[in-house]
């Protein structure tokens, strides 16, 4: 940690004509002690503190006097470029509490106080004790801490799947009432450390190692079950063969693990990583993590918040399984945690050759199949929002069944994708996944379209009929998307059909039975046009089963700096570019923007800016003209003003009078511009009773 990671920044800078009585009044809003004085050319030549103001007035010193000679040249600076050890010793060595710090050049940046270096290190303990939970917590071994009165004090995720008990149950009771079989008297007496320890644990026999918590403070129980073959070895080899069975299913599932901060430098490793990088401790904490890994993608899961895990990647000319996790603490990305399953690789040429052949069958599949889209997973919808978050673990827990989905919410927040994720999370995944958009088809057609025909149903009908959706979807999963738009004739035969699971194609009189999983997705207020008549009540509730509310983009802003690097991923592919991000501005005015067209609009906006771009990140230059001009006074202002009852639709209004009016007009370049369809436009134009100009 640096003294500008530190320091407080934006204080006000007093010249040697400031009158004391402008120096009282800044050091008052400011709250600060002391405040630097610069030259004219804007370097450090003192500083004026509170003391100073003292001295001057019991000198007889008029409010209006300038502060020249009413100050103190001799100041304590540091550079901002100075790190958190060596401005520890400075400070303990000083008797002065406030400090200026300086560029290189000798100009005033900001102040540093003692408080500072405090808070300094809270942030720093409080970000490596969210690293080390997270490492606890995704440790495969059971952990179980217990203070210096042997009382519990927690057991991990994987100890309580061991054992098969809550934490809720086992904390603040004696481990020897608990856990009989175990003594942990010479542990926590004498500080010994017990290695191999076989014991029963809630009637599981595991493998323990203990240790001691500082000088008597309480002990670590790390442990492991045993496989029934582990048993049956232990009860009839030795000591010698167990230890050496032991070590070779050590040797199998060794772990490397790393944690790096949200700059991607190195700040814990464990004893496997070091030995697996050959390098130590100290050699490698806070270095950059991609000039310890070659071809890292930590880097890619600061940025994306994407976890992956169990890929394949060659380090240094060998393939390894390798997982990434990021660190996410109130919607923000503050590290990643590495793995490395690693192991000796006897027989390096024939792994090299499977993988080779493997390569050879991927590269001919892929020209086999050509650009077809991989299948979309929970992992690929990118969020690091709480809330969102939540909804998709939600959302994988519903796919495991058959119940009806409704997906809701406004248009581009992303319901197609999360049916999908849905489908490919679901007992379904193997059968097709088949999308209707119920709005952009005739209604004339849409009984056919669901249900098929039989060959003659009617004028100009297909010889030999044609199968539906129903039919071409079964085994797999229907996603009926616009499902408002729906008519009331044909919902009467959708509900029928939800609930016997069977229907009769137009012109047949063959009942056809389908298993199908349905997903329903609008953006329309489906309990409004059920009171209106416009929706069948039973069609809703049997639509209704499970729920979920997609959330506006507005509503988890942290998600957008994320979304815009999956996109510039993706589209520098595409493009054949390198952008690797946005400047400052324009992730300020990203951030600002109420995206009425929400993760679309943002995919179409950056796919603009990419076209337009010529430097490695993204100028504010590069946007689309809306963006560019709105004020971030204006936004702040209508916020201001907006509720959670009227903001969309009073949100909606204003974007479209202000586009429709800079594009003149032309409907078809704001909906490009907005990422919306022209029938929403459309339909939003008439709601507003928006006046077109004149063109």
């Amino acid at each position: 940690m640096l003294m500008s990671q530190m320091m407080t920044r934006d204080v006000p800078l007093l010249q040697t004509k400031t009158s004391l009585k402008q120096g009282v009044e800044l050091l008052r809003s400011s709250k600060l002690d002391a405040l630097p004085v610069i030259d004219e050319d804007g370097f450090l030549i003192g500083i004026f503190t509170k003391a100073n103001v003292l001295d001057a007035f019991l000198a007889g010193a008029e409010s209006s006097e300038m502060i020249e000679g009413h100050f103190n040249s001799q100041v304590v600076t540091v550079q901002a470029d100075t790190p958190y050890r060596e401005v520890e010793q400075r400070a303990k060595q000083s008797s002065v509490g406030t400090g200026v710090v300086i560029d290189k050049k000798g100009k005033a940046l900001g102040i540093f106080t003692k408080v500072d270096m405090i808070l300094a290190l809270f942030r720093e303990a409080e970000q490596l004790a969210i690293q080390l939970s997270t490492v606890y917590q995704a440790m495969p071994n059971g952990i179980i801490v217990v203070n210096h009165n042997n009382v519990i004090q927690q057991i991990n995720p994987a100890g309580e799947k061991i054992l098969g008990l809550k934490q809720d149950i086992l904390k603040g009771r004696l481990f020897d009432s608990e856990f009989a079989d175990l003594d942990l008297s010479l542990v926590l007496k004498q500080s010994q450390h017990l290695v191999g320890v076989q014991t029963q644990m809630n009637k599981v026999t595991v493998l323990c190692n203990i240790s001691p918590i500082g000088e008597r403070a309480g002990a670590v129980i790390v442990f492991q079950a045993l496989t029934d073959f582990d048993q049956v070895a232990l009860e009839l080899d030795a000591t010698k063969r167990l230890y050496e069975t032991l070590l070779t299913v050590t040797n199998i599932a060794y772990e490397a693990i790393f944690v790096v901060d949200d700059q991607g430098k190195i700040t814990l490793v464990n004893e496997a990583a070091c030995q697996f990088f050959g390098k130590r401790e100290k050699e490698l904490l806070q270095k950059p993590i991609d000039q310890v890994i070659e071809n890292t993608r930590l880097l890619r899961t600061l940025k994306t918040g994407m976890s992956e895990t169990n890929e394949i990647q060659v380090i240094y000319g060998r393939p390894y399984i390798v997982s990434r996790l990021p660190i996410v603490r109130q919607g923000k990305i503050i590290g990643a945690v590495g793995k490395i399953i690693f192991q000796k690789l006897d027989e390096v040429k024939e792994v090299a050759q499977k993988l080779a052949q493997m390569d050879l069958e991927l590269n001919y599949y892929k020209e086999q199949v050509g650009s077809t889209r991989l299948p979309v997973t929970f992992t690929q919808i990118v969020t690091v929002n709480h809330d969102m978050r939540r909804l998709k673990q939600e959302a994988e827990i519903a796919a495991r069944g058959n119940s009806t989905i409704m997906l809701t919410g406004e248009s581009g927040t992303g319901k197609e994708l999360f049916a999908e994720a849905i489908h490919q999370a679901s007992p379904h995944r193997n059968g097709p996944f088949v999308k209707v958009n119920c709005a952009a088809i005739p209604e004339n057609l849409l009984e056919s379209e669901f249900f098929g025909y039989a060959s003659g149903a009617f004028t100009g009908a297909q010889k030999g009929g044609k199968a539906g959706k129903f039919a071409i979807a079964n085994g797999g999963t229907l996603f009926l998307d616009e499902i408002g738009d729906m008519s009331l004739n044909l919902q009467s035969k959708l509900l029928r059909v939800l609930e016997d699971r069977c229907f009769e194609p137009v012109g047949s009189n063959e009942t056809v039975k389908v298993d199908v999983r349905i997903i329903a997705a609008t953006n329309k207020d489906l309990l409004q046009k059920v009171s209106s008549g416009e929706f069948r009540s039973d069609l809703y509730y049997r639509l209704n089963v499970i729920s979920f509310r997609l959330i506006p983009i507005r509503n988890r802003a942290e998600d957008i700096i994320p979304l815009v690097n999956v996109f510039l991923e993706r589209l520098n592919q595409d493009f054949g570019k390198r952008i690797s991000g946005v400047t400052p501005e324009v992730q300020k005015t990203l951030i600002a923007h109420r995206w009425p067209g929400n993760v679309r609009e943002l995919k179409n906006v950056i796919e603009r800016a990419v076209n337009f771009a010529a430097g490695e990140l993204l100028e504010l230059a590069d946007l689309p003209f809306y963006l560019r001009e709105q004020k971030q006074e204006d936004r702040i202002k209508q916020s201001k003003e907006w509720n959670l009852g009227n903001a969309h639709e009073h949100l909606d209004k204003e974007t479209l009078e202000k586009a429709l009016l800079k594009t003149n007009g032309n409907k078809s370049e704001v909906a490009r511009l907005l990422g919306i369809s022209r029938s929403w436009l459309y339909e939003k134009i008439r709601k507003y009773d928006i006046k077109l100009p004149n063109r």
